[in-house]
């Protein structure tokens, strides 16, 4: 990539205390701007951040009160002086030349989408991984769209988005938000399946809880109006296609706990929801 294009970027991470986002700093192979957004960060791991940044004048942290992904982006985004963004998480790393992938599509589209992958290190990190691969990865279920990480976006686009980046209301699918917008108006994404970050093995229980939070975003996004109501047939035909592709594939058994985590969503949203009808 030419030194030009890195002043046309700046990577946004927001964190909480994950010491993982080091990681994801050092993975950065690229002198572009770098903006951590501290989202509710205990003092101990502000002062963490703030030491690392000072050996790197290329990265700024912003500090807020608040919790939740979609503030702490845009708390980001307001401070961001480039036209383009890249939206990352603080447990993943990009591999290496996977930012200059990205931008490379940047000429095919005003949005484009990167590949997450997940690193496994026991037989069930392998089978959270080989289950998230049959719902998420692009490259075999051949349906791309705009959910980060890692997302690289025009920030002009937005405006054609209803005028926003994220919905600061929404804890956690504020991406879900973001990408039915795109959707409706009719905004194209590019596909950039060579663009690779890896995600930090997962558990079960690390899997299902944030599949859990999906679906208390998902509640609390249709109580705003933002998500329209979850379909119940739509979420089985998804399981189905799911179960599918895994018996193509030989990995049935992640198949299987892929239609769970699908079970999971569906579950945690209507806890939360009937939560909210007795408060």
């Amino acid at each position: 990539m030419r030194a030009a294009d890195t002043e046309r970027i700046t990577v946004v991470i927001p964190v909480c205390d994950d010491p993982l986002i080091f990681r994801c700093l050092a993975s950065i192979d690229l002198p572009c701007r770098v903006i951590v957004s501290a989202n509710g960060s205990p003092p101990w791991f502000l002062d963490a951040l703030r030491r690392y940044a000072q050996a790197t004048p290329r990265i700024a942290v912003l500090s807020r009160a608040g919790k939740g992904i979609g503030g702490a982006y845009n708390h980001a985004i307001d401070h961001v002086s480039t036209p383009w963004i890249v939206l990352m998480d603080s447990d993943c790393v990009f591999e290496p030349g996977a930012i200059s992938r990205l931008m490379a599509r940047s000429a095919d589209a005003d949005v484009v989408k990167g590949r997450v992958c997940f690193e496994s290190n026991n037989a069930v990190s392998r089978l959270v991984a080989s289950a998230r691969r049959l719902t998420e990865d692009p490259v075999l279920t051949h349906k791309v769209s705009a959910y980060s990480p890692p997302l690289l976006y025009r920030i002009e686009v937005v405006g054609q988005m209803g005028g926003y980046h994220f919905d600061s209301r929404l804890a956690w699918r504020e991406d879900r938000d973001f990408e039915l917008r795109r959707r409706r108006a009719g905004i194209p994404v590019c596909a950039a399946p060579d663009a690779v970050i890896w995600h930090k093995p997962l558990s079960l229980r690390d899997d299902l809880r944030s599949v859990w939070a999906y679906g208390t975003g998902q509640a609390m996004g249709e109580r705003l109006g933002v998500l329209p109501r979850l379909s119940f047939a739509h979420e089985l035909r998804k399981a189905c296609k799911v179960l599918a592709l895994g018996l193509r594939h030989g990995a049935v058994g992640a198949a299987l706990y892929g239609t769970v985590r699908g079970a999971v969503l569906c579950i945690g949203r209507a806890a939360t929801l009937q939560k909210e009808h007795k408060a």
